[in-house]
Order: structure tokens, then sequence, then C-alpha cells
């Protein structure tokens, strides 16, 4: 309960930042898209460009987290998380020289925001910046032992048939909920993802099969999937909608959206774990699944960047099997969700108003996350086995709870 509690908040204070960074990877595919095809000769622009969205992510999250997390001067102390998480990305990129991660924003600004809470102005000011320097000279120190360890995961993913596309797309889910892309790359422009002699050169990786024409089955098996994720998260999407409220879901809306046209689910993948972990559990295994039905079908259709709806339509092959396949992923995804909800609930549920006077009388049903709804006269629940039977005069058929007490009625206005 304290998880979903903590996810809950933490999901609430990131309501402005899923909405500014769908919007920012957005003007970051497109950037991409017009510098490859419409501006090749600048290329080198737009890419630039695209980066410095991407780069701010983590700043953004760093900023609004704080912001909402902290109070009095709340606004300086989120300046203040920014201005470390520039130290912790300067002190990491003396050591790897690459830009951040907007997980390590939301780090910083968790870090930021305890600090800020429990100790004085002077003490929270000095600690914060001296573990953003610490933080980062350690982040940078043990890079190079993460990337063995990716290239370790890579090579026991590589190779194996039918189960590499379903070892690529577990590992490559997991790592895109951090923002990080250095598993994925393994594949895409290193040998893990392959080497083919093409039009009388060796080439490795799949994109860089796929930017050379090929569309055999390295393509099929590291890229395709990709399009039927995104169809099973659109569908996941829409049976959500009906759960949430006001900001929550407009930053819903805005998301999936941003994933859709971007191809970049990592900020999505984000929000769902942030509504129920056992959410994310099931897109693991619908990403698995998406990925291997993509290889068997043989689909070749890739992207070159990160594969939105517009590299889909502009790289289009074998459309029957993408998109009747696309519409069953979006029923798969539509219905794992209900089933999800269902079984654990999401951490909206935390959300709801309940009155003091009813406190007691919820804690006897199992609580608020044991209550899924009302179904005419009836409750339903999700473990009948919590109700307190001694507290409450009830019948229970099943999942179903029946009583005449006057409180059983009035909860139903809050629910």
């Amino acid at each position: 309960m304290r998880f979903f509690n903590g996810l809950n908040k933490l999901q609430t204070a990131s309501i402005f930042p899923f909405l500014f960074c769908s919007a920012f990877i957005v003007i970051a595919e497109i950037l991409l898209l017009i510098g490859n095809h419409i501006l090749s000769d600048s290329a080198i622009v737009f890419e630039n460009f695209a980066e410095l969205f991407y780069n701010l992510l983590g700043y953004v999250f760093c900023y609004f987290i704080t912001l909402q997390l902290t109070n009095g001067k709340n606004s300086f102390k989120a300046f203040w998380s920014v201005l470390c998480l520039a130290v912790f990305t300067t002190a990491a990129g003396a050591f790897y020289g690459n830009g951040t991660v907007y997980f390590s924003g939301i780090v910083i600004a968790l870090l930021c925001s305890f600090l800020f809470n429990r100790f004085d102005k002077v003490l929270a000011l000095s600690s914060t910046m001296i573990c953003a320097i610490l933080f980062g000279i350690l982040f940078g120190f043990l890079i190079d032992y993460f990337d063995n360890f990716v290239m370790w995961l890579s090579e026991r993913a590589s190779g194996k048939g039918y189960f590499s596309p379903v070892l690529f797309s577990i590992f490559d889910t997991i790592f895109s909920l951090f923002g990080i892309d250095t598993f994925k790359e393994m594949f895409f422009y290193k040998s893990y993802g392959g080497s083919v002699m093409y039009s009388g050169e060796i080439i490795t990786g799949a994109k860089d099969l796929f930017s050379a024409g090929y569309t055999g089955n390295l393509v099929s098996g590291y890229l395709s999937g990709h399009y039927f994720l995104l169809f099973a998260l659109l569908g996941i999407a829409l049976s959500l909608l009906s759960n949430l409220k006001g900001a929550q879901k407009y930053a819903l809306i805005a998301v999936t959206v941003g994933a859709v046209l971007s191809g970049n689910i990592s900020i999505m993948l984000l929000f769902l774990f942030f509504e129920s972990p056992f959410l994310f559990i099931s897109v693991l295994f619908i990403g698995a699944l998406s990925y291997l039905s993509a290889f068997i079908l043989n689909l070749g259709v890739g992207y070159i960047f990160n594969g939105g709806i517009a590299e889909m339509i502009l790289y289009m092959d074998n459309a029957v099997y993408l998109l009747a396949g696309g519409m069953v992923f979006v029923a798969i995804g539509y219905f794992v969700y209900k089933l999800i909800y269902e079984k654990h609930g999401i951490t909206d549920c935390m959300n709801i108003y309940i009155p003091a006077r009813l406190n007691t009388f919820v804690k006897a049903l199992g609580g608020i996350s044991n209550i899924i709804r009302y179904k005419e006269n009836a409750l339903e629940v999700r473990n009948p086995k919590l109700i307190d039977t001694v507290l409450i005069n009830c019948e229970i058929k099943e999942n179903l709870v029946i009583s005449d007490d006057e409180r059983f009625s009035e909860l139903k206005e809050y629910l």
C-alpha cells in the first residue's frame, strides 16, 4: 500500500513533465525526420537540436518533481535541484562524455526533495551539491562496468533463434523504462544485431542493415515488433483512460500521442509503471509476444530513428499483416489492462476521497485498493477474503458484497 501511495504521489508530481516531455520527444522526432528526408545537407544540425530536446527531459522532471514535493520557496529549491543535476551530468560526463537520461533527473529530484524536507536550508544546499558531485563521479566510474554488463546481456540474447526477439524485447523494455538506449544500440549498430554481406559489403546491426535496404529476419526480429508493441500500448491507453480523472487523463493522452508520433515509448512506460508495476510487467510479456509475432510473420518493416507512425507509413511492408496484427494487439492491450485492473488496481485508486466517518468501514472492506466498483446494488471487490464480516453485516457472493448497512449506500457517492 505504501509503495502504491508513493508511486501515486510521484506520478502526481510528474504531471507537467509528462506533458512537456511528450511534446519534446515529438519535436525531436520531427527534427530528425526533416534532417534525414528533407534537408539532408543540414542533417547534423537537426540531429543536434533533437539531442538537445532529449537532454532537456531530465531537467524538466527534476524541476517539477522538486517543485511539487517540497514546501516553502519551492521554486528556488527546484532551481537548485536542476543545478545539482547539471553538476551531476558534468561530473559523470568527465568519464564518458554523453548526455544525461531522464531517470537521472528523477533520482536527483527525489534526493533533493528528501534533504530539503528534513534539513535546514544551508545544510540541505551543501549536502545536495556534494551528493550530486559524488554521485556523478561514481556514475562515471561505474559506466564501463555497466557497458560490460549490457554487452554480456546482448551476447546472451543474440543468435538464439526465436528466443532472441523475445529476450531483446524484455531487456529493451526494462532499459527503456529508465530512458537508457545502450542495450538496443548494441543490436541496432553492432554485431549483436547480426552481420550480413549486403550489396558487396559487410553490414552489422539491424538499423544499419535496414538503412542499406535489407528487410530479412534480422529486421523482423529486432525492429518490426516495435510497431506491434506500439499498437498494444495504444490499446492499454484506451482502456486505462476510463479509470483516470482530470490532469492524469490529459497526461495519459499526451504520453500516448507522444509515443505513437515519435516511436519513443520510454515516457509512456514510466507513466504506466507509476500507475501500476503489474501493468508494466504485463507490457514486458506483451512486448515479447509482439516481437516474436513480427519475427514469425517476417514483417520486414523497420525504422531509422525511433519508429513513430510516420516511419511506419514511410517504410510499410506487408501492410495487411502489419495492420491486422496491429488491431489484434490493440485488443490484447485493451483486455490485458482490464484484467490487471480487476486483479490489482492502479495507483489512481489512492486518489479517491473518502470522508473520515467512512474510513473504518472502508478498512473493513479490505481498504480502498480492494474495492473495484459498484455493480447495481452490490460492491465488487478484488479479494473477498479481506472483508471483515464481524464489523460489516453483509452477504458475499464470489467477488460481490451485498449489505443493508447505510454506510454501504453512502460510500457509493464517493466511488
